[in-house]
C-alpha cells in the first residue's frame, strides 16, 4: 500500500469516526437514554475514545507526511497537526471544565459545551481540509 493510500485511509477513519460520534452516537445517546447525566457519560466516553483515536491517526499521518515530503512545513503537515492539537485541547483542556460545570449545575456548563463543540468542529475542519487536499497531490511513495 502506498504512503498516499495509507494517509488517505487513516484520515478517512479519523473523519468518519468524528462524524459517527458527533452526528450519530452522541445525539442518539441523548435521544434514547432517559437520564441526561447517564447519556452525557455515554457521549463523553465516545468523545474520549475518538480523541485517543485522533491522536493515534494524527501522529501516524504526520509521520507518513514527513517521510513522504522532507519540507520543513506544509499545509499537508500542519492540517493533521492542527487536528491533533484540537483533539488534545478539547479532551484534556475543555472537557474537564465542561464536566465540572455540568456536575455542579453551573450556569457556565452551556458555555463550556459551546467551546467543546467549537474545538471538535475545528478538529473536523482540519481533518476534512487534509482529506480534501489529498487527491490533488501527486503520488509520493
Amino acid at each position: 500500500m502506498s504512503s498516499l493510500r495509507t494517509r488517505w485511509f487513516l484520515a478517512a477513519l479519523w473523519l468518519g469516526g468524528m462524524v459517527a460520534v458527533g452526528l450519530i452516537g452522541a445525539p442518539t445517546a441523548f435521544a434514547t437514554v432517559p437520564e441526561k447525566m447517564i447519556a452525557a457519560a455515554v457521549a463523553s466516553r465516545m468523545f474520549y475514545l475518538m480523541a485517543l483515536a485522533a491522536i493515534v491517526f494524527g501522529v501516524l499521518i504526520v509521520a507518513l507526511e514527513r517521510f513522504a515530503d522532507k519540507r520543513a512545513m506544509s499545509a499537508d503537515l500542519l492540517l493533521p497537526l492542527g487536528g491533533v492539537f484540537f483533539a488534545v485541547l478539547g479532551e484534556f483542556g475543555v472537557v474537564p471544565r465542561l464536566l465540572q460545570a455540568a456536575y455542579s449545575h453551573s450556569p457556565q456548563a452551556g458555555m463550556w459545551h459551546g467551546i467543546a463543540s467549537l474545538v471538535f468542529a475545528l478538529q473536523a475542519l482540519c481533518v476534512a481540509a487534509y482529506v480534501w487536499r489529498l487527491p490533488t497531490r501527486r503520488k509520493t511513495a
